[in-house]
């Protein structure tokens, strides 16, 4: 996706939170926001999610 199509989003962390994470993101070398961005789409996929507009949509057929 190019970059112009994302949206940004702010989070808000405890302090205490806000270390772990960048530490564990340190520890494993990911990126904050691209770690996030994966968290979300990986939680939303989870809980089966979906916009109105991606329910209509039928990527199976070639018309």
């Amino acid at each position: 996706m190019a970059r112009e199509n994302k949206k940004q989003v702010t989070v808000l962390l405890e302090p205490q939170e806000d270390r772990r994470f960048s530490a564990y993101c340190e520890e494993k070398g990911y990126k904050k926001s691209t770690l996030i961005a994966r968290l979300v789409r990986d939680h939303l996929d989870a809980e089966g999610f979906q916009t109105q507009s991606e329910l209509f949509q039928d990527t199976s057929r070639n018309e």
